[in-house]
């Protein structure tokens, strides 16, 4: 037994090595299945982020009919509030844009705005809506009072007995896109993970290659592990791709770069093995991808990806607590942004993807232990 087991150690990582070796070149040669996991969570992280950009503020016409100071440190007011995206324009023009749609609201500065503030007197600001998106119409209906409230508190304290006190839990604010752009970096790693192992492993069953592996003497657990690094290899050509687009181009830089690094390699080995589970319980690739297309953008919306689920309904957050997206939209934004968006702590979050990968893993044995072929 002792001269033995070395023996089966060193067949089990030749085994392995060969099935990676094998998927890599499998990869390379099916140039479709290659581009589409190397490209598509890129096209995700990008797409998304951009129609985060378009949809968080509201665009926002003002007509400054008055330039005086007053005026100008009400304009300033409205930038602050977090909610408009301020487009200057001429009267003709503001009405233009908002009869055509392109902007939510029209906000006009009267020209005697700094005459009655000086004297005291109320004075109108005229705010035009175009009230067919209900998001955007609260965001201006909330949004104006908020910088008319802030106006006067800066301008005339004296003014306003009744200030806000406001005690910030982290040290900086973060901005709409930064926060859910790494949610959006998960179902990234997601998307293409599930699609560079699933369809290397449906595969095996379209060609029939599978036989050769199935009635080798080789163990399964090893062939597993071969596949998983295979796709490992491959996928990390993606992620890189994905992580450069996300630290260097949309500019979202990590806090804590080691937990970045360990927790990328941990989700990739997790939806690997997921996606060498969909290849062998589904063995068609076609099929394989549209399973994986399918689930990822409703764990996206449902795991958390716009703010801690602690928000949500208590269904919400029940049911996303069974899936491990929501895990990892936890440590992401914590190596990010240094969030900590439940009460569990950064490690039993890490040890519970670690228990999902290790289930998985198991699954996928009992899987292709339990696989027939036909000779």
């Amino acid at each position: 037994m002792l001269t033995s087991l070395p023996h089966r150690l060193l067949y089990s990582l030749r085994v392995i090595w060969a099935c990676a070796r094998k998927d890599i070149r499998s990869a390379l040669a099916e140039r479709l299945f290659t581009i589409l996991g190397l490209f598509l969570p890129v096209n995700v992280l990008v797409l998304m982020s951009l129609f985060v950009l378009s949809g968080g503020l509201a665009p926002t016409a003002v007509v400054m009919q008055e330039q005086g100071p007053y005026a100008q440190a009400f304009v300033q007011a409205m930038s602050q509030a977090h909610s408009f995206r301020l487009i200057p324009a001429s009267a003709a023009a503001a009405a233009r844009s908002l009869a055509a749609g392109q902007v939510v609201a029209v906000v006009t500065i009267p020209a005697d705005f700094d005459a009655r503030i000086r004297l005291k007197q109320p004075v109108a600001v005229g705010v035009a809506i175009n009230n067919l998106n209900t998001d955007f119409t609260n965001d201006i209906r909330r949004a104006i009072p908020l910088a008319i409230t802030s106006f006067y508190a800066r301008e005339f304290p004296e003014l306003v007995s009744v200030t806000v006190h406001e005690q910030d839990s982290h040290p900086q604010d973060t901005d709409y896109l930064p926060y859910l752009s790494v949610s959006i970096l998960v179902i990234a790693l997601m998307i293409g993970g599930l699609l560079q192992s699933g369809p290397a492993s449906a595969g095996e069953w379209e060609h029939g290659t599978i036989k050769e592996l199935l009635l080798s003497p080789a163990d399964r657990g090893a062939i597993i592990i071969g596949k998983m690094l295979g796709s490992f290899l491959v996928g990390l050509g993606s992620t890189a791709v994905v992580l450069g687009v996300l630290i260097f181009l949309v500019g979202v830089r990590p806090d804590h770069w080691l937990e970045l690094a360990g927790f990328t390699v941990l989700s990739l080995v997790l939806f690997n093995t997921l996606g060498v589970l969909f290849g062998n319980l589904i063995r068609q690739r076609t099929g394989v991808i549209a399973l994986s297309m399918s689930i990822s953008l409703p764990l996206f919306f449902l795991s958390g990806a716009f703010g801690p689920i602690s928000f949500s309904t208590p269904v919400l957050q029940v049911f996303a607590r069974l899936f491990p997206v929501y895990y990892q939209i936890v440590v992401f934004q914590h190596a990010f942004h240094g969030f900590d968006l439940n009460t569990l702590g950064l490690a039993a979050n890490a040890l519970v993807l670690g228990g999902y990968t290790l289930g998985l893993i198991l699954v996928v044995t009992v899987v292709l232990r339990r696989s027939r072929v036909s000779h």
